[in-house]
């Protein structure tokens, strides 16, 4: 089998997968799956918190259970798991089997649900409100690792980052499809009345329409002059006209009018059409057509924003006829419908584009690691998506603020060359502002005074928007947006820098997190090929010093033998020394052999097989019996069932267990010894009970310790290596041992071991 995926491989994963994702359903599926599957998991819950903000509604679940879950709808106001972590803004773990129903006793009645043994709830939040909740429920007992809670951790900000931009994407596409039926409302209304007035037609260039509405109104109302207008720098420069508008009064209007001359500003003001007799040129600013004795004065509003001017003349000193005036409304409204749909056109254009641009931005953001890199696609989307824009982004240095990142044409480059150069903190106000109140700062009309340590080069700028940019609930920074032409922030230009900054606040707690985790990562492997290379050495030395020692002891076993034979009978000292001598040597023997033995273990070992575990005990009794009849030891072995293991391991494991309980018998009391097992999922946990001297607790883990003895070698025979042994093949195995034991009444092994095929529970 192929090892199973790190914890970083499957969030690379699922925040790829993420990235793709557009719907809810989708998100669900990519973030519950893998969770369950690296963690091992019962079931998978999402809960979210409803648009009324009141309640949690469960929005998925995966996984099976053999009784209904505790995990449903309820008010934000009660007290559960899910709203507890809400309110605290942090996870809720219950690693074993009741510790969440002592913190919330009444929960399975409240619900009708059964609790987990092991539950984990992570909370979610998109721009700092509750969203909702991430949880695992566990079968068995499950202690949470640091890795693991970082895992889940950054798996519910995923989840919550990409519920958020789905939410974004079909508030969009929702305002996007408004619109649009709007719009056909709006065209439909249009295409009849073109159809009605055809000199108006379908062209959309504004210059080629107003040129159009001069000759459909000089062909109704006969000697008609028309002016069409732009506004720009305070002054109404013309952009179209008719021909027969003299050559000096052209001149003068092409280089502009005031705009606050009398006639334009009443207009504007009052955003309708105005009909003068009596026209007076001269305070208008425009001498030269003093022969114009009535003009009109036609504002074209479009989204109620003054487009331009639509003005008429006539030579004759009259005043407008109703007729004259209804004609004149109804080109101007042709006019103003027409570049109302032009403009829709426009907008409808530039949403689709934003909605492309959001979406190629969620996915590079997932995958993108490098701050400045993400910064910087950030404004590469905001300067795409809002015409004649810079965007700048800055963080602290000191008391100084750092210009990191910049996108966009700089029309004056001496303004870029200001803001290198760092600007002083308490002095800037349009850095400081989102930064200190961490909301936005909008100038729909940009006072240089907020960046006057930049100097006069950043006059150039019309407009601005300023955002702190969170990472971890901080303020990491400020993105600025200037424009270099003065106009107000719309709603939907402001909804598109939020979200964006939004999205960057997200991707970089994100990437912070990642970062952390691959670091770990990297650390922990980095330790593990360490030890490994250190336990390698160990069992190489422990090899080589046990098998090469045993020549040389042979040796003096031998002639200590070859003495001992010399030795005359008269001479009990010399006797006594030399059988000194060979009941060390028969020691150290047995000490070598067990330590060959424990450094075989990880090396030497058999591919694990089905084995009986009964057969192996029994042997095991079997060669055992001289110790058993000894000891007058009562041994039973219960039913034990097949596990995959090494046969001569297992026999190892067994007989060091048994013989343990057989050696460290309390005295007076006649040894009782019982080998009983118990299938427990895929594994199979198996005790080896005595009634013997017992352990105290502050030694179980010394005991497992190789060469660690709790009594004299005089008390009890052995080397000290029969319980390091058997944890070493119980861990080749892939299970656990540990020990119960009570001073005084007995002692109790217990170790787990992989169940054969067909034998799981």
């Amino acid at each position: 089998m192929s090892p199973a995926p790190l914890l970083s491989e499957r969030l690379q994963a699922v925040t790829e997968a993420l990235a793709a994702t557009t719907t809810q359903a989708d998100v669900f599926h990519i973030v519950l799956q893998p969770a369950l599957q690296a963690l091992e998991g019962l079931a998978g819950t999402v809960l979210l918190v409803d648009r009324a903000g009141t309640s949690l509604v469960c929005a998925a679940a995966q996984g099976q259970t053999d009784s209904p879950a505790i995990w449903q709808d309820g008010p934000l106001s009660s007290v559960t798991p899910a709203t507890d972590a809400l309110r605290r803004r942090q996870p809720l773990l219950f690693e074993h089997g009741g510790d969440l129903l002592r913190a919330y006793p009444d929960i399975e009645t409240t619900t009708g649900g059964q609790a987990a043994v092991g539950t984990a709830v992570f909370p979610m939040f998109l721009d700092h409100l509750p969203l909702g909740v991430l949880v695992l429920d566990f079968k068995e007992p499950h202690h949470f690792t640091d890795d693991e809670q970082r895992f889940l951790q950054t798996m519910a900000a995923q989840c919550a980052l990409a519920l958020g931009r789905i939410q974004a994407i079909q508030q969009l596409e929702a305002q996007v499809q408004a619109r649009t039926q709007a719009l056909d409302t709006e065209r439909a209304a249009l295409d009849a009345f073109v159809a009605y007035k055809e000199a108006i037609g379908s062209e959309t260039s504004v210059p080629a329409l107003a040129q159009q509405a001069a000759q459909v109104i000089q062909a109704t109302l006969g000697q008609v002059s028309v002016v069409y207008y732009e506004r720009e720098d305070h002054l109404w420069k013309a952009r179209s006209w008719s021909e027969d508008v003299p050559a000096d009064v052209l001149a003068q209007i092409r280089a502009g009018v005031p705009d606050d001359a009398p006639s334009f500003a009443e207009a504007v003001t009052t955003q309708a059409a105005v009909f003068i007799h009596g026209w007076d040129a001269e305070a208008n600013s425009v001498s030269a057509a003093s022969a114009y004795g009535a003009v009109a004065f036609l504002p074209l509003v479009v989204q109620g924003r003054i487009q331009g001017l639509l003005t008429l003349g006539t030579r004759a000193a009259r005043t407008w006829s109703v007729r004259e005036q209804a004609i004149v409304r109804a080109v101007a409204r042709g006019l103003t419908l027409t570049l109302s749909r032009t403009e829709q056109q426009r907008e409808l254009e530039a949403r689709n584009k934003a909605l492309e641009g959001f979406a190629d931005l969620t996915r590079d953001l997932a995958l993108e690691f490098d701050v400045l890199r993400l910064i910087g696609r950030v404004q590469d989307l905001v300067v795409s998506l809002l015409p004649d824009t810079i965007s700048t982004y800055y963080e602290l240095d000191g008391d100084t603020w750092r210009l990191l990142s910049h996108r966009g044409i700089f029309r004056n480059p001496d303004m870029l060359v200001a803001l290198g150069r760092g600007l002083p903190r308490g002095q800037t106000v349009n850095l400081d502002r989102p930064f200190d109140t961490q909301t936005a700062f909008y100038q729909d009309v940009y006072d240089p005074a907020t960046t006057a340590a930049a100097g006069p080069a950043v006059t150039v700028i019309r407009a601005s928007a300023a955002f702190p940019v969170f990472c971890q609930g901080q303020v990491q920074g400020v993105l600025v947006a200037g424009r270099h032409e003065t106009a107000n922030w719309t709603a939907d230009e402001r909804t598109i820098l939020e979200t964006t900054v939004r999205s960057l606040s997200v991707a970089l707690e994100r990437t912070q997190a990642t970062q952390q985790v691959l670091k770990q990562n990297a650390e922990l492997a980095a330790r593990t090929r360490e030890l490994e290379r250190s336990n390698e050495e160990l069992e190489r030395f422990a090899y080589i010093a046990s098998h090469d020692l045993q020549e040389p002891l042979r040796t003096v076993s031998s002639f200590a033998e070859l003495l001992m034979k010399q030795v005359p009978s008269e001479n009990a000292k010399a006797a006594r020394y030399m059988q000194y001598v060979q009941e060390g040597t028969e020691r150290m023997r047995r000490l070598l052999e067990e330590l060959l033995v424990f450094s075989r273990i990880m090396t030497q070992g058999t591919e694990p097989q089905p084995v009986s575990a009964w057969k192996v005990a029994t042997q095991v009794l079997h060669d055992l019996g001289a110790q058993v009849e000894r000891t007058q030891a009562q041994v039973t072995v219960d039913e034990l069932p097949v596990v995959r293991a090494d046969e001569t391991q297992l026999r190892q494991l067994l007989q060091n267990l048994i013989s343990n309980a057989l050696k460290f018998a309390a005295p007076g009391r006649l040894p009782r010894v019982s080998v009983t097992a118990q299938v427990d999922g895929p594994v199979a946990q198996f005790s080896v009970r005595d009634n013997g001297i017992g352990i105290e607790a502050k030694y179980f883990e010394r005991i497992f310790t190789i060469f660690q003895r709790l009594n004299r070698r005089e008390d009890y025979e052995g080397t000290g290596m029969g319980l390091s042994i058997a944890r070493r093949i119980v861990e080749r195995h892939g299970g656990q041992i540990w020990v119960d034991s009570t001073p005084g009444e007995g002692t109790t092994f217990h170790f787990t071991l992989p169940l054969a095929a067909g034998e799981a529970g």
